[in-house]
């Protein structure tokens, strides 16, 4: 790092713009050079400037007060601010430095700050840093934190490493000599480029942290996850064994149960099937035969409906004869109604021509009278405001007299009562004359009582706790003794618990738990492999029952299905030969219906010899009155029971179909089920034979018949086992039990001889200040009697002119509440005197404003009298006004009887007119009457014939349906009445009951089925009974039994299996984290140790370690140069026991290597072994940080003549590595001996300028 030019602006005593440049002559080819002035004309400065461009910060400000400096506008600044090296004056002011980085790159550091505004009187800104690439001015960084941090990185050194290294500053010369341990490490490590140590030694020390941390998180989880003792992990496992041997029993007795239970549960099932498919036949019958009312009802309405033209035609022809009777009927009364009216009409319309006539003659009459009315209501109108205006002034002068002898008397009042105020405040005054010397001053006396009061409830204060202190130290005594008796008690008793415990310690380790425990884990392995082997056979023996029973039921379903398939077949092959007989047998019928019908018998009595049969043509009649009849009918009634029969075997035969169909439908599915039911347990019963075959005990087992009476004998074997080993156990837990109680109680009186111990010296303590308590509060309680006897000799001789001389007793028995009645004593002296004088005043006024309100009486009396005889006339005048008026239509208005006349004329006028019009209206209805009456009575003779002709069609038919109905079977039609209701039915009815018959049908036919289906489901069902013929109750009420018994037994082995489950994962857990914690343990020690030796949270312990051996090499370079400034002195470091050290001391070699305090140096000494250490850091940092700079700020007049010209060889020697060394001196000779010079010239007005030579 190379400085190569400094400039600045307005810096201190440097007006203007300056600047240094060590690139031009002749400071480009002088190593060494100085930079010399008289004292304050600015030399510092313009070091301070590069480190304001470089730092932000000086040497001279960092280690200043803080205090406050004024500013301009009342503003102040703080004294370590480095913007307070603005000059004075100045708007503006910045510091640049170019300087060659350790990347051998050029740059250009800013520092500027500058005033509000541009103008002197402004207010600070804040400073502000750039940082620019050279030549091409690129800016490095954005904000002034950021462009710090670049600059550090360019330099290689922090500020105070910049101070220590590169710019030796006045008054801090031997900062590096002189400064500690850490600080001048972090040197030496920046300068080496070695901070890798300070990061081991922080990494180490993190490391370490972060294995204790670790570890006490393995150890919180290893307590979390603590196992089960082994008594109580055994006492579970026999208890899950038991339960889960317990379960399987009962699931044994439950799948027997189960399967007999389903067989009762389908039997009630079918049974109730068929009776529900009988009672569905049997109700479906029943509605057949009830519906044979409604075929004849459907028959007789579909017969009827040709005659509803008829019916409906007469119907219309008889509605519109009715409603043409009823108009004529409406018209004759009409016509009648128009005869009245119009007689009536006549009548009205001369009444109204008279009334009219009336009401113009009224109107005539009163008009004088109209005239005489509307001059009186002008003269009263005239009247009025006169009036008005005579009664407000009377109402006026009345309410003025009144308020003026109101005022009158108020004001006499008022003066009474201040006369008599006045004369009851001088009396009491007289009275009460003692009290006058208090009461003048009593804020005083108040004053003075208050603290009295205080000084005696501080008095009576101390007293208490005086009483108490004395108790309490009294009662400390007996406590502290008390304390020791106890102790004395803990002690004897501790000593015999501990030989308690000892003993019972002894017991339990004579026991062995390892073997118990080996034996206990020894037994719980057969007892699982007995308890997996049951399980096996029990399921294995189950699924045998399961397949067994299946297979047989296979077997009756396949006959079952065979024995359908037949039967199917069989009405199958038959139906078609009974559908064909019946067929035939529906057609014998119907001939035989056609031969017998009541037509035929009748056309068959009107047949002749020799002639022919109008129907067929024939000339024989063979069945004319020859007896036959009888035969056709008996033949009718057997052709009927015929077809009755067949149609039953149809019937019977399509029933029997849909039965066999069902069943063979309803086997097949179960054979299908029965099949893959089979399937399933085969396969399991293999898996389950494996699993039989895969047990360990499997090969030592019995026959089948003896093998399930095998297991239980060796389950009653292991529970024996088990029941010696729990004995064991719980003897071994017996001893544990005791050493631990044993070990309770003496923890328990261990803490108790503790808390007793403890005790004894709390009392001891509290006793002691108790003491002191009580010697202060007797020095307290003295000092407040004197305070209260100074106040009472104060208050005495004004308190007793006012209350006597007991006041003191009186006070001190209560002195609040005395003092609260002195304290209104004085109010009361003071609010009369208050009254007395204010009084005195009130009635001199009263007196004045008296006589004033009785000559306002006066005058308001005249005023009222004259305005009163003005009101007197006006009124008279205009009551007699009004009297005239109101005998005139009673005072009513005017206009308004003008109106009321003329409205009668109008409404008569009007009335007439309307009954003209009535009339005329009357008249037009008569004729309109007459003239409807004509054409009515032509339209009903045309309804009148064609009535009669539809009427007698009508009854055409009835004759010709009633002919036919016998024959057909129908209902009778008696009347065109019943026709009527017969044709009311709509013929949705009728398809809605045609569709209900034929359902009826088809679901009787269905029924018959599902009846024969559901009997033969349940004839199968019957061959499988059960063999222990229990009912169904019974086996219902096993099952629910034994329901509630496996639950248990369920919930109780799944409990137990879940503890012991979880009781296994914490075991594996517990021996895993066992593992995690030692190793964690092993690798905690092993970076403890580490840190121990190395590791800080700073990293200082590291770093100081390894820059012994850079201070080491640091000494060798200093001692060198110190043995051409100072051959008597030589620098060594500190040792401390092999401990880290970077302390520094000299040895007095011309005092026989004597050792000395680098403090005890006086100040030429100082400065030689500092610039000794210098020159060594220069040597030094060439290694890494190339410091090719070097400022030194004072410090050589402290030299003689000869060690000034040692210093002045070593300095060039220095310049003669390549380096470039600036002196800031006074010393004539050495500035002398300098060629090259930076002169710092004072001018006027506190202003220097800077010139180089």
């Amino acid at each position: 790092m190379r400085i190569l030019r400094i400039s600045g602006k307005n810096l201190a005593s440097l007006a203007g713009e300056f600047q240094v440049d060590f690139e031009a002559e002749p400071l480009a080819s002088s190593g060494l050079f100085a930079i010399s002035g008289p004292t304050g004309a600015g030399k510092s400065t313009l070091l301070d400037a590069l480190c304001l461009a470089l730092y932000d910060a000086t040497p001279r400000l960092l280690k200043r007060a803080g205090s406050q400096l004024p500013d301009v506008g009342g503003d102040t600044v703080s004294a370590l601010d480095p913007r307070t090296l603005l000059r004075r004056g100045a708007a503006e002011a910045w510091a640049e430095v170019d300087f060659a980085g350790n990347d051998d790159i050029r740059y250009r550091a800013r520092w500027s700050v500058r005033r509000a505004y541009g103008k002197a009187g402004g207010a600070l800104q804040a400073a502000k840093m750039t940082l620019h690439r050279l030549p091409e001015l690129a800016p490095l960084g954005g904000t002034k934190t950021e462009v710090a941090a670049e600059i550090v990185q360019r330099i290689g050194l922090s500020f105070e490493q910049f101070t220590r290294a590169v710019l030796l500053a006045q008054n801090e010369f031997s900062a590096f000599l002189k400064t500690d341990e850490n600080e001048r490490g972090e040197l030496l490590e920046t300068l080496t480029g070695t901070t890798i140590y300070s990061d081991i030694s922080r990494r180490a020390f993190e490391r370490y942290r972060a294995e204790q941390e670790r570890t006490r998180n393995l150890a919180a989880r290893l307590a979390n996850q603590a196992p089960l003792p082994p008594d109580e992990r055994e006492q579970l496992d026999a208890e899950r064994v038991n339960a889960e041997l317990a379960l399987a029993a009962v699931d044994a007795r439950r799948a027997a149960l189960d399967g007999e239970l389903r067989w009762h549960q389908e039997a009630a099932k079918l049974e109730h099937g068929e009776t529900q498919a009988g009672a569905a036949l049997a109700a479906a019958q029943a509605a057949q035969q009830e519906a044979a009312g409604r075929r004849q009802r459907l028959a007789t309405l579909e017969a009827v409906q040709p005659a509803r033209a008829l019916a409906a035609e007469v119907l219309r022809l008889q509605e519109e004869h009715k409603t043409a009777a009823a108009s004529t009927t409406r018209l004759e009364a009409a016509l009648a109604a128009s005869l009245d009216a119009r007689r009536q009409a006549v009548l009205d319309v001369d009444a109204a021509l008279a009334a009219a006539d009336a009401a113009e003659s009224s109107l005539r009459a009163a008009a004088p009278q109209l005239d005489g009315a509307k001059a009186l209501d002008a003269a009263i109108a005239a009247l009025a405001p006169s009036h008005a205006q005579a009664l407000t002034a009377l109402e006026a002068a009345r309410l003025e007299a009144r308020q003026a002898r109101a005022v009158h008397a108020t004001k006499a009042a008022e003066h009474e009562a201040a006369k008599s105020q006045r004369e009851r405040a001088a009396g009491w005054l007289a009275a009460h004359a003692r009290l006058a010397p208090m009461a003048a001053q009593w804020p005083r006396w108040d004053k003075l009582l208050a603290q009295g009061a205080q000084s005696v409830a501080a008095d009576a204060a101390a007293a208490t706790a005086l009483a108490t202190a004395r108790r309490q130290a009294e009662e400390a005594g007996t406590t502290e003794q008390a304390a020791m008796s106890a102790l004395t008690e803990a002690h004897v008793r501790l000593d015999a618990l501990d030989s308690a415990r000892r003993a019972a310690l002894a017991v339990l380790e004579a026991a062995d738990p390892q073997a118990l425990d080996h034996e206990r884990r020894a037994l719980d392995a057969r007892r699982e492999r007995l308890t997996t082997a049951e399980r096996a056979w029990n399921a294995l023996l189950t699924t045998r029952q399961e397949f067994a029973e299946t297979a047989g039921e296979l077997d009756r379903v396949d006959t079952a299905r065979a024995a359908a398939a037949r039967l199917l077949e069989e009405a199958r092959a038959t139906a078609p030969a009974l559908h064909a007989a019946m067929q035939q047998a529906e057609k014998s019928l119907a001939a035989a219906e056609l031969a017998c019908a009541a037509s035929v018998e009748e056309l068959r009595a009107t047949l002749q010899d020799a002639a022919p049969c109008p129907v067929c043509g024939s000339h024989q009649h063979p069945y004319r009155d020859d007896g036959r009849e009888d035969m056709l009918h008996n033949m009718l009634t057997n052709l009927r029971s015929e077809i009755a029969a067949c149609r039953a075997q149809v019937r019977d035969n399509e029933a029997v179909q849909a039965a066999q169909a069902a069943t063979l439908a309803a086997s097949g599915e179960r054979v299908a089920g029965l099949e893959r039911e089979r399937a399933s347990l085969r396969k399991l019963l293999d898996e389950l034979e494996a699993e039989w075959t895969a047990q360990p005990l499997a090969a030592d087992a019995p026959a089948d018949a003896l093998r399930t009476a095998w297991l239980a004998e060796a389950r009653d074997g292991l529970r024996g086992a088990a029941a010696a080993l729990d004995e064991r156990g719980a003897a071994l837990r017996r001893a544990a039990q005791a050493r631990d109680a044993a070990q309770a109680a003496f923890d328990k009186a261990q803490q108790e001889h503790a808390r007793l111990r403890q005790a004894a010296d709390s009392a001891r303590e509290a006793g002691a200040r108790l003491q002191a308590d009580l010697r202060a509060l007797t020095v307290q309680q003295e000092a407040i009697a004197a305070q209260l006897a100074g106040l009472l000799a104060e208050l005495d001789p004004v308190l007793c002119d006012a209350v006597g001389d007991g006041w003191q007793d009186a006070w001190r028995n209560q002195p609040a509440g005395w003092r609260e009645a002195r304290a209104q004593e004085a109010a009361q002296w003071q609010e009369q005197t208050a009254v007395l004088t204010r009084c005195t005043g009130v009635a001199a006024t009263l007196e004045a404003e008296l006589a004033g309100a009785l000559e306002r009486i006066a005058q308001a009396d005249r005023h009222g009298a004259g305005v009163a005889a003005e009101f007197i006339r006006i009124d008279t005048e205009l009551t007699d006004k009004r009297a005239q008026r109101m005998a005139l239509w009673n005072g009513r208005p005017v206009a308004e009887v003008e109106q009321e006349l003329q409205a009668a004329v109008g409404a008569a006028r009007n009335h007439l007119a309307a009954r003209q019009a009535v009339a005329a209206e009357t008249a037009q209805r008569e004729a309109s009457a007459r003239t409807a009456l004509a054409q009515l009575g032509a339209h009903i003779a045309t309804l009148d014939s064609a009535g009669a002709k539809a009427s007698s069609a009508l009854a055409d038919w009835l004759e010709d349906y009633r002919k036919s109905a016998f024959v057909k079977g129908l209902d009778p039609v008696e009347d065109t009445a019943e026709l009527g209701r017969l044709l009311a039915v709509g013929g949705s009815w009728m398809a809605q009951e045609r569709t209900a018959l034929g359902a009826l049908d088809a679901g009787a036919t269905g029924a018959g089925a599902v009846l024969a289906e559901r009997r033969a489901q349940r004839v199968l069902h019957d061959e499988g009974r059960p063999e222990s013929g229990l009912a169904a109750d019974t086996v219902a009420a096993a099952v629910d039994t034994l329901t509630a018994e496996r639950r248990a037994a369920h919930d109780l082995a799944t409990e137990l299996r879940m503890r012991a489950g979880q009781d296994d994962t914490r075991r594996m857990q517990a021996q895993a984290v066992i593992a995690d914690v030692e190793r964690q343990q092993l690798e905690e020690q092993r970076w403890g140790k580490l840190s121990e030796l190395i590791g800080s949270s700073d990293g200082k312990k590291f770093r100081n370690y390894a820059q012994q051996f850079t201070l080491d090499v640091l000494l060798g370079y200093a001692n060198a140069h110190l043995g051409q400034l100072a051959r008597r002195y030589r620098l060594e470091r500190v040792s401390h026991n092999g401990a880290p050290s970077l302390a520094l001391m000299v040895r007095d070699q011309d005092m026989g290597g004597e050792v000395r305090s680098v403090n005890s140096l006086s100040g030429g000494e100082s400065f030689l072994v500092s610039l000794a250490l210098a020159l060594g850091l220069a040597s030094l940092s060439s290694n890494r940080v190339r410091v090719e700079s070097l400022f030194i700020d004072e410090g050589f007049g402290s030299l003689d003549t000869e060690t000034l010209g040692v210093a002045m060889d070593a300095l060039d020697a220095l310049q003669s590595l390549g380096r470039k060394v600036g002196v800031i001196s006074h010393v004539q000779e050495m500035t002398e001996r300098i060629a090259t010079k930076v002169l710092v010239r004072p001018g006027g007005g506190g202003s220097s300028a800077v010139v180089v030579e």
